[in-house]
Parts: structure tokens; C-alpha cells; sequence
């Protein structure tokens, strides 16, 4: 096998984790898959791009700006979209049709303002896209940064959850009515889950722009691979997002080596499925209640 699989594979694989572990964050407390996640994603280096290009901001504070534009935006989505359903049922699914009509407005909107061309972003310096070898494996340092910082985010919100806030979020997950009764606002948790997924999804598309360019097409694209992330490894559970992204990841990149490029969502999905028939409820995921 070719070694360049290998960090390709890591890359894609941790973009995709970023993006199921998005979910995760908003799905504990509120039991909502947000699928307008991918366009939060999209919207989050669309708006990195152009505060950087435009505004000559350095890179850092760019993402910053992208980060805070695009989790205000997620808590808007959360008053709008969400919450009104989750106060008529905890248990409905109305937000099915609500996340997607808010899917549907971003990716027009973004549409009309942007256009269709994708845009050119450098890593931050001293970063480059520009490969070495490393132990046979042409590979660049954005690369290894990238899958750094991922590996970072994920132990870190996995941390948080340790935590007396942490352990709230999981009562909400477990029983909302329950945890009300307790003292805890699942409010107040679902609006920052909100914002804190809006900016995790913001900085996956930053993070992504380098290597995929800021486009509208990149949040479609990463929202698949990265709910089948969050589905092979487990609902709610980022380490599970974790392993399951570098094994699509990998997957993808075997799949387009061995086979050809336009078999990478079939690898993908037939990873996919041969996982989900062992495992029904994902590689971390479990049938039983969870205790908090």
C-alpha cells in the first residue's frame, strides 16, 4: 500500500470527526441532529475566507471572527428552529424540517452573496501546504497540525463532559423533564451547545479551506462523511466520532488508490454499512441507558 494513504486518510479522517463531533455537542443536550450543520460548516470558511482577504485580517483573528459570526448565527437557529419544538415535545421531530429549512436558506444565501467560485485560503504561517517526507510518507505540516489540533478538540470536549457542567449536559440527554426537576436549565444548555456547535462547525471549515478551498459545495460534502462518523461511532460519543472519521477516512483513501476516485463514497458507505450490521448502535454506542 501506498504510504501517502496514510496521512491523506488522517487528514480527511479528522475533518470528518470534526464534523460528527459538531453534531455530538448539539445531540447531547437536545437529542437534535442539526442538519444544517454542513452549512455552518461551509458558512464558517466562506466568512474566514473573506474577512482575511477583504479585511486583511491575520488568520487567527479571522477564524476568530468566523467562529463568533457563525455561533451567534447557531444560537439564532436554536431560538428559531429548535427550541419552539422542543417546548411543544421533547420528544418530536419536527426539527427534522425546521434544521433543514435553515439548511436550505444558508446555502441559498451564501449562494447569492458568494457565487459559485470557490476561494483560495492559506494555513497560517509558519504552516505550508507543501509535503515532505517523513518516515516514507509525503506529508505536510498543515497536515500534521491539523490532525493535532482535532485530537486536541476531541479529548478536550470529552474532559468537559467530566465536569459538574459536563455531567448536566448528560442528565439533559438522559431525561430533559427530569433534569429540570433536578435544577438544571436545559435551556440555557441547549442555547450554548448551540453556540458552541455553531463554533466548532466554523472552525472545521476554516480548518478545511486550505486544503479543500472555501466553496459552497464543501459543506454538502463533509456533512455526509461526517454524519456517517457520528452514526459508525456511536451518537453523542466523540471518541467513537474520533476512530470512526479516521476509518472513513482511510477507507475513502483506499477506495479512490485501489479502485478509482469516483468509488469514495461507495467504500465509505460499505464501511459504513458492514460496521453498523456488527455494531447496530455504532462502535462506542450502547442499547442500554446511560448512567449519570
Amino acid at each position: 500500500m501506498d504510504l501517502d494513504l496514510i496521512p491523506a486518510g488522517l487528514t480527511a479522517g479528522s475533518l470528518y470527526a470534526l464534523v460528527a463531533m459538531g453534531f455530538n455537542i448539539l445531540y447531547r443536550p437536545t437529542n437534535v441532529f442539526n442538519f444544517a450543520q454542513g452549512d455552518l460548516v461551509m458558512l464558517g470558511a466562506m466568512v474566514g475566507a473573506s474577512v482575511m482577504a477583504i479585511a486583511g485580517l491575520p488568520w487567527l483573528a479571522g477564524a476568530a471572527a468566523a467562529m463568533l459570526c457563525v455561533a451567534v448565527l447557531a444560537l439564532v437557529e436554536e431560538r428559531v428552529a429548535v427550541a419552539p419544538v422542543l417546548k411543544r415535545s421533547a420528544h418530536g421531530h419536527s426539527w427534522v424540517i425546521t434544521t433543514l429549512a435553515i439548511s436550505m436558506i444558508i446555502g441559498n444565501l451564501v449562494g447569492r452573496i458568494w457565487g459559485p467560485d470557490p476561494i483560495a485560503v492559506k494555513p497560517p504561517a509558519p504552516l505550508s501546504t507543501e509535503t515532505f517526507d517523513l518516515l516514507g510518507m509525503a506529508v505536510s505540516s498543515y497536515q500534521l497540525a491539523l490532525i493535532a489540533i482535532t485530537l486536541l478538540l476531541v479529548f478536550g470536549v470529552e474532559g468537559f463532559y467530566r465536569t459538574r457542567s459536563g455531567k448536566a449536559v448528560m442528565a439533559v440527554a438522559e431525561d430533559r423533564d427530569a433534569a429540570l426537576l433536578r435544577g438544571i436549565d436545559p435551556d440555557r444548555l441547549s442555547r450554548w451547545s448551540f453556540f458552541l456547535g455553531g463554533a466548532v462547525a466554523a472552525l472545521t471549515g476554516i480548518l478545511a479551506a486550505p486544503l479543500l478551498y472555501a466553496s459552497t459545495g464543501l459543506g454538502p460534502a463533509l456533512l455526509l462523511k461526517g454524519f456517517a462518523a457520528a452514526a459508525v461511532g456511536g451518537i453523542g460519543n466523540n471518541r467513537g466520532a474520533l476512530l470512526a472519521g479516521y476509518i472513513i477516512g482511510m477507507a475513502e483513501a483506499v477506495g479512490a488508490a485501489v479502485l478509482s476516485p469516483g468509488y469514495q463514497l461507495a467504500m465509505v458507505f460499505a464501511v459504513m454499512l458492514v460496521i453498523l450490521l456488527i455494531r447496530p448502535h455504532g462502535l462506542f454506542g450502547s442499547a442500554e441507558a446511560r448512567t449519570v
